[in-house]
């Protein structure tokens, strides 16, 4: 017989309350003698746990009754460890040392819409006003992009495998290869994935040797262009094509076909970013050019890519971790598939890389719009010099062309309010103010 009641445990300066099930003769045992359990509870994304997270002392042959309650924004995802149930509360008998841990996506902002950071209820700055920072990668330690070219079969195949894993990603597509398959295509736009430019034919850019488009992998009369296409209209009607055929509210970034840095110049005019295939990475305020941005090329090592190993995947993600920078990886086939086209890599690596992403919480994960709008409107408001009248402090700046609407910055100050019109900032307990740059116009004021 099992006997329900309310154990309240003292653990340092708290006081924990258990709902436990005290087991009865049946359970434990007539004859055993009652021991200490130790409960190690964790957290992976953004919620709250009871117990707590940390190591608590817990009655042996009792049953806790733990419970997982997601933030705004987030959503619980389940358990791992001492249970595996996918919904809270969950049931643990304590015959043992145990660890337990709640796995909640990474919330958003209801404001900006960017993901929230690992820490939480950080009490707003009361010092002197002043010493306004923008924070690298939205708070985080470093970002990673996860893109995909070419709107390859295989990419399809294992959509549902990469949407499962709850990131946003950037699918560089061409017309003449997604038009295959448009109900997925605008699934992946429904979805929240960002779909972007990769031309319609994916050619090669004119050259003085070559003034003419070449070498075009997809299209009617490949490997030559279609008749009267021009890098423009290469560029312009893929773009049209996103938005009326598959439901994208704007094109903001590009891949250039092959890489072939003859495609810059074109991309320069139309969008906020463009991607190469040069390996790097790119840091806060550096000189990196935005429209000949670096990436991590899987699966082709043959033409300076990196092998497709889960291995080099983390330590990839770990090095941009460690050092605060932007690192982009760029898969085209994926396997098991019967589409080889190129640089195949398997779904599991690319599945794992993520898990290891998410798993070490204070990584952004994002498209190459979002954290590129990010990169860019830092670099251009870290230099400017406010204007200083009386007790406020204001700072000034217009937005490049091609620029997204509706994109934040995160700040911190020492002190005083920050202002967007007759707006005042609310603090966010993730550790920030988040700034509209749409608005063009801060004020910091006691």
């Amino acid at each position: 017989m099992a006997v329900r009641s309310k154990v309240t445990i003292l653990i340092g300066c708290a006081v924990v309350a258990f709902a436990l099930t005290a087991a009865g003769d049946s359970d434990v045992g007539r004859h055993r003698r009652p021991t200490n359990f130790t409960l190690t509870v964790a957290i992976v994304g953004d919620g709250a746990t009871d117990p707590a997270p940390g190591t608590h002392v817990v009655p042996a042959g009792t049953v806790v009754f733990a419970t997982a309650t997601p933030r705004s924004g987030s959503a619980f995802l389940g358990w791992s460890g001492a249970s595996t149930a996918t919904t809270a509360p969950t049931r643990i008998v304590m015959d043992g040392d145990k660890t337990l841990t709640a796995q909640f996506s990474w919330g958003r902002s209801r404001i900006s819409g960017l993901p929230n950071v690992p820490q939480r209820e950080v009490p707003r700055p009361r010092g002197r006003p002043g010493n306004l920072k923008i924070l690298d990668w939205a708070g985080f330690q470093g970002a990673v992009t996860y893109t995909l070219d070419d709107s390859q079969p295989s990419h399809v195949e294992h959509y549902a495998e990469l949407q499962a894993t709850g990131i946003r990603m950037t699918f560089y597509v061409n017309e003449d290869t997604a038009s295959n398959d448009l109900e997925t295509w605008q699934q992946v736009v429904a979805d929240g994935h960002e779909v972007a430019n990769h031309t319609v034919d994916h050619c090669r850019a004119p050259t003085a040797a070559t003034p003419q488009l070449s070498g075009c992998a997809f299209g009617p009369a490949q490997p030559s262009a279609p008749a009267g296409a021009t890098p423009a209209t290469e560029i312009d009607q893929n773009s049209a094509w996103i938005e009326s055929a598959l439901g994208a509210d704007g094109v903001w970034t590009m891949a250039t076909p092959y890489g072939d840095s003859n495609w810059d110049a074109f991309a320069r005019p139309r969008f906020l970013v463009n991607r190469g295939v040069h390996q790097g990475m790119v840091a806060p305020n550096d000189q990196t050019d935005p429209f000949d941005l670096p990436c991590y090329m899987a699966g082709a090592t043959q033409d300076g890519g990196v092998d497709a190993l889960p291995s080099t995947f983390n330590r990839l993600i770990d090095t941009a971790r460690s050092t605060d920078q932007w690192m982009t990886f760029l898969f085209h086939s994926i396997l098991p598939t019967q589409a080889n086209w190129y640089g195949a890599t398997e779904i599991s690596s690319i599945v794992a890389s993520i898990e290891h992403a998410k798993a070490l919480g204070d990584v952004w994960i994002d498209t190459m719009v979002e954290v590129g709008a990010y990169w860019r409107a830092q670099a251009l408001i870290t230099p400017i010099a406010p204007v200083v009248r009386g007790h406020a402090t204001t700072w000034r700046w217009t937005l490049p062309p091609n620029f997204p609407p509706g994109k934040f910055l995160r700040v911190t100050v020492d002190g005083g309010e920050l202002v967007q019109g007759e707006r005042r900032l609310p603090w966010d307990e993730h550790g920030y103010y988040e700034v509209a740059l749409d608005k063009g116009t801060l004020t910091l004021r006691p």
